[in-house]
């Protein structure tokens, strides 16, 4: 680095150390040729608490499983499977699933999560009401590991019960979807491919084949555990809790199994109750009777994304029970520096601002901690090495040129880049049948498996597995 690089990047240092957002900072060259440059950024405690303390979960590892993700520029969380994240982003706090029908969070609410998953639905009930108490219920490890890591990045009252619900305590095998979590279960069976395929071909333009046939046996891929049961009865003796103002059940048509665990008693602290229903033999029926001989004034949703599975979303409320001081939509006040995208914007305009004609930094790298000068050095040396030359550079970038032509034609995009990724510009479990059916008519058929999609998400990185599939395909056929 010559004094001139030197001087830029302490500027650079200087300006965002400056920024009210921000503890600490210091501005690198990222080591590449094209001489990029990084800025690793403490966030403040207190005005960007949130990336925060995300950051120190990362430095901990306490996130083993589990990634980070922002569903939107306003909201953090720790999570295992990015599109289902945003399927639950959009449910929960875009679409308010679960706050219908007259539905209500009073202040100091009490709260039960049944199948909390990772968290969202538990998180959302913070938010909108910062004094509730939550408990959240989920029996697969590492979800409740997400929901205990929510919990800690959002300062939210929740206690979490690793175990599942059922009529009586006990063990109990679960089936376990690491691909697609929403819909592990105790009672999981082969028709749960045919949900899935369903709710697919719900999207404009679907359609029914190998390719959609691939990406659901690929996200049904499953794993069998063994979980502990406790009774909803249970759970309310042992967390003493005297009233409850939402009992919220989402269990994968394990939900009269849940609804058998509780006694009478436990039936007359509930005020308000939303249970996802999985039609079966009649059930719909038996719970709207259910709750309607227990005074609750009842309706029932079916979404349009859900209508081919027989999924619905049953709401109970009891006037008399219903505590005053409704807030519903009455959320704490936002931090100004939610998430580390919001956070990273603000501090180019603050460069571009400030230092006109300064380079603004590549890359933002949020942690906790900031890096030694060792630490730097190595980086750029590594960054340096991952960028010298490939054999094969000349295909890469024929296969990065076809991939973007297919990109475009999916999303209309005007201009792709090598660092775009998948989803952040719309793809779904739907479109990706769709890239997959261009990918096998331009490269050949199986040159790039479902589950690479979803985990090499960027332009570059899925040219790369294609061309290393294609790599492969040469090399045998060259040997045979």
């Amino acid at each position: 680095m010559n004094h001139n690089d030197n001087d830029v990047n302490c500027a650079l240092t200087s300006c965002l150390r400056g920024h009210a957002a921000v503890e600490d900072a210091v501005v690198a060259s990222g080591g590449s040729d094209s001489g990029a440059l990084v800025a690793y950024i403490v966030p403040d405690a207190h005005r960007a608490g949130e990336i925060r303390r995300a950051c120190a979960l990362e430095a901990d590892g306490r996130l083993e499983g589990l990634s980070l993700h922002e569903p939107s520029a306003d909201l953090l969380v720790a999570q295992r499977n990015r599109t289902e994240t945003d399927f639950l982003y959009r449910e929960i706090f875009l679409d308010n699933a679960y706050l219908r029908h007259g539905i209500e969070l009073p202040e100091q609410a009490c709260i039960i999560d049944v199948g909390a998953n990772i968290g969202m639905f538990s998180t959302f009930a913070a938010k909108t009401c910062p004094t509730a108490r939550i408990v959240a219920v989920e029996p697969i490890a590492e979800l409740s590991r997400a929901v205990r890591a929510n919990a800690e990045i959002h300062r939210a009252d929740i206690t979490v019960l690793n175990c599942a619900m059922g009529s009586e305590a006990g063990r109990t095998e679960f089936t376990f979807y690491p691909n697609n979590t929403v819909m592990s279960g105790r009672f999981a069976d082969a028709e749960d491919r045919d949900v899935l395929r369903a709710y697919l071909l719900t999207g404009e333009g679907a359609q029914e084949g190998r390719l959609l046939d691939d990406l659901v046996a690929d996200r049904m891929a499953m794993e069998r555990r063994s979980v502990e049961v406790m009774t909803l009865r249970q759970v309310v003796q042992l967390q003493r809790i005297e009233e409850i103002d939402l009992l919220k059940i989402d269990v994968e048509k394990a939900e009269m199994d849940v609804l058998s665990g509780m006694d009478e008693a436990t039936w007359a602290k509930v005020a308000q109750i939303v249970i996802e229903v999985h039609d079966i033999g009649g059930r719909l029926a038996e719970v709207l009777k259910m709750l309607g001989d227990r005074g609750f004034d009842v309706a029932n949703d079916c979404d349009a994304r859900m209508v081919k599975t027989g999924c619905y979303t049953v709401y109970g409320r009891r006037a008399q029970k219903r505590r005053a001081g409704a807030r519903t939509g009455a959320a704490a006040p936002a931090e100004r520096w939610p998430t580390r995208r919001k956070l990273a914007d603000d501090l180019r305009a603050a460069i571009t601002s400030q230092l006109p004609g300064h380079p603004v930094p590549e890359r933002f790298i949020f942690v906790s901690a900031l890096p030694t000068e060792a630490s730097l050095r190595e980086r750029a040396a590594l960054s340096r090495a991952g960028h010298a030359p490939r054999p094969q550079e000349g295909s890469r970038n024929e296969i990065e040129s076809r991939l973007a032509d297919i990109w475009r034609d999916l999303f209309g995009a005007s201009a792709v880049r090598p660092d775009m990724d998948f989803f952040e510009l719309g793809g779904n479990s739907l479109t990706a049948v769709r890239l997959l059916s261009r990918i096998e008519d331009s490269f050949g058929a199986d040159v790039l498996a479902p589950d690479d999609i979803f985990t090499a998400s960027r332009l570059d990185d899925m040219a790369a597995a294609i061309d290393a599939a294609l790599a492969a395909r040469q090399a045998g056929g060259s040997a045979a």
